[in-house]
Parts: C-alpha cells; structure tokens; sequence
C-alpha cells in the first residue's frame, strides 16, 4: 500500500502534461509580473530600461522559475512562494548587475521585484494548489 502511494508521487512528477501545466502556470506568473514591472519602469524616467530587458524578464524569469518550482512544489504555500520570488529576483537581478545596471537600481528592483513576485505566487499557487 504504501509503495503504491509512493509509485503516484513519482508518476505525479514525471507526468509531461503536469510538467507542461507547472510551465504554463510559471510563464503565466512571469507576463503577469513583467507587465507590472513595465508599469512601474514608466513611472520614472531614472527606471527606463531598454525593451529587451523586458524579453529576457519573460525568458530567463520562466526559465529560473520552472526549475524552482520543481524543487520546491512539495512546500507549503508561503515557503514555496518567498523561495521561487528570491530566486527569480536574485537571479535576474545579478545578471543586471553584470550588464552594468547602477547597484542602486539592482537594489531598488530586487525589492521591487521580489514582492510583485511574492504576492503574484501566492495567489496563483494557491488558485492551483491541486493542479500542479
């Protein structure tokens, strides 16, 4: 009995289609935040940013996010949520950072970033919770 539960969970993880769905549902958060981002990117003329930061957010930011999610989808809400926010954030900010972006603009979106992701994933995960 026990194994049998067991054997689900692993069918349950290696399901392409659940797999597909759990990218979906990353890629749907990420356009919803990159959408946000550009709002606040309008904002101030000191946050413009070229249009292909925009597409790597979508890029890199679904990317990062489906391989996080996958490690931490057996978390409770909360934990899953604040692990796949930071990671994304730190990642996309690092790279940032890397392209020559002022430390105090990584800093000032890294937070920025962090909470639109935070609460994007709660609510999704949890409109989810038993799908993915």
């Amino acid at each position: 009995m026990k194994s049998e539960k067991g054997e689900r969970k692993i069918r349950k993880s290696i399901n392409f289609r659940n797999l597909f769905f759990i990218f979906l549902v990353v890629l749907v958060i990420i356009l919803i935040f990159t959408f946000l981002d550009y709002l606040i990117h309008l904002l101030k003329e000191d946050y413009s940013v070229p249009f292909y930061y925009f597409i790597n957010k979508i890029i890199f930011g679904t990317g990062i996010g489906f391989i996080v999610y996958l490690f931490v989808r057996e978390k409770r809400l909360l934990t899953k949520s604040l692990i796949f926010s930071a990671v994304i954030s730190v990642l996309l900010q690092m790279r940032y950072f890397l392209e020559g972006f002022s430390i105090k603009f990584v800093l000032e979106f890294l937070i920025i970033h962090f909470f639109i992701l935070v609460v994007l994933s709660l609510i999704i995960f949890r409109l989810f919770k038993n799908k993915i």
